[in-house]
């Protein structure tokens, strides 16, 4: 048996069995990509490097926003003064976000530095090719070491396409 559904609001365009990504409104979620990161990654790198967090979406449509969002965990050690991470969100090559956690402790003493991070951006990458996000890692301070990740503290990566 049949049902056929009809009205002025667009419900009428599911009567042919098949609902499309044309068909949904802008704003809508296409799709949902999301990685996890399980292992650890250190650095007393004052430039930046990959953390090996990485995820890969293709857009359906070259109109497509892409929201990304980073919850990032890492601890710093040092036995300096300066212990500040840096995190930074890349699509490609180039840098989209960045966040920095960290503390600046007088004299030299031995400081840990545990931290939780977030960045969330609404990208336009404007393409229908995969297109890769990775994270990247730093330090202030050469003398300290960043370590990120680990199975207590995965970081995740998630990637969702919306209709632009």
């Amino acid at each position: 048996m049949t049902t056929t559904i009809t009205g002025a609001t667009g419900v009428n365009q599911i009567t042919d069995d098949a609902i499309t990504v044309a068909k949904l409104p802008t704003g809508s979620v296409l799709q949902v990509v999301s990685a996890d990161f399980s292992s650890t990654t250190t650095t007393n790198s004052t430039s930046y490097v990959d953390s090996g967090l990485t995820a890969t979406i293709t857009p359906t449509s070259a109109t497509s926003k892409i929201l990304v969002t980073l919850t990032g965990h890492y601890y710093t050690d040092n036995t300096g003064a300066d212990v500040r991470g840096y995190m930074s969100l890349v699509r490609g090559s180039t840098q989209i976000g960045w966040q920095l956690n960290g503390a600046y402790v007088g004299g030299n003493s031995n400081f840990t530095l545990y931290a939780s991070g977030a960045i969330q951006k609404l990208d336009s990458p404007s393409t229908t090719n995969a297109t890769n996000y990775k994270v990247q890692i730093k330090v202030i301070n050469s003398g300290c070491n960043l370590n990120f990740g680990g199975d207590a503290l995965a970081p995740t990566l998630t990637l969702m396409e919306i209709a632009g």
